[in-house]
């Protein structure tokens, strides 16, 4: 955990400032004893080769949980209910947050340092609709997920880039999605990974469903593993993320609502 940095005067008179200075939302006992209790048997884990089992109804055999691949890839799950959030709230915040560094670090003051969005002009031109605004742009990250803070390029995608079926995307299967292929800040450098955040509505809000497979980037337009054969991530990897992910989009369930009302109009 880190401290929060000092804001700025100028930090300070911004309009959603007061989110800053918010208590982290607790994780759910019943998520931290998920994660105290290591990681889950790897053939309840989603094959990113089966991706598309996400857009199936009900539930996967786990829905939360993290674990090193027999592959020696790393994976991890979280569904989050994200209650009186709206699909439009949630990509809303992704074309939102990575206009202005402090946008990102309200999300999680402890980790967050920036995410700058590299097509600003995408994001902001109002014939563009509000999911695509994310699709096929880049974010440069700079986060802490328990190792100090690291530099990441996440580019976010269109689905059927990272092999989803996008038909399905704005139906009762998949009200949104947001993707991306993340690696450091050299390519070919460092651990790549694929991430998936899937939502769909329920009764007063919306569940997230996030999916992460560590190891695996896209090259050529083809989802393949990166990580080399008889390699292994260490499972701090995939236990490190898992917490970071339990702990921002707990918090980003709390505080989406009030800030969309009060933010939706200022870009």
């Amino acid at each position: 955990m880190s401290q929060r940095p000092v804001l700025t005067p100028e930090e300070r008179a911004l309009s959603y400032a007061k989110y800053y200075d918010l208590p982290i939302t607790p994780i759910p006992q019943e998520k931290l004893a998920i994660l105290e209790g290591g990681p889950i048997d790897p053939s309840l884990a989603l094959k990113i080769e089966d991706r598309n089992d996400l857009f199936l109804p009900g539930y996967l055999p786990c829905e939360t949980g993290y674990c090193v691949m027999p592959n020696g890839t790393g994976y991890l799950a979280n569904r989050t209910e994200m209650p009186g959030v709206t699909p439009e709230m949630f990509e809303w915040w992704f074309a939102w947050h990575g206009l202005n560094d402090m946008r990102y670090r309200i999300w999680d003051p402890e980790d967050h340092f920036y995410a700058r969005q590299q097509n600003p002009d995408k994001v902001l031109d109002p014939s563009v609709p509000m999911r695509e605004k994310t699709w096929g742009t880049v974010h440069h990250v700079l986060e802490d997920i328990g190792g100090g803070p690291d530099e990441l390029i996440l580019n976010f995608r269109y689905p059927h880039e990272l092999g989803y079926d996008e038909s399905k995307v704005g139906t009762p299967a998949c009200a949104t999605m947001m993707c991306a292929n993340g690696h450091g800040p050299v390519p070919g450098q460092g651990v790549a990974a694929i991430m998936t955040h899937m939502v769909r509505e329920i009764e007063g809000g919306i569940e997230l469903r996030s999916r992460f497979w560590i190891g695996y980037g896209l090259v050529d337009g083809q989802v393949v593993k990166l990580l080399p054969d008889g390699v292994s991530v260490p499972p701090v990897a995939p236990m490190g993320l898992f917490a970071h992910n339990l702990k921002e989009f707990g918090h980003l369930a709390a505080i989406l609502p009030s800030l969309y009302a009060e933010e939706k109009d200022r870009w």
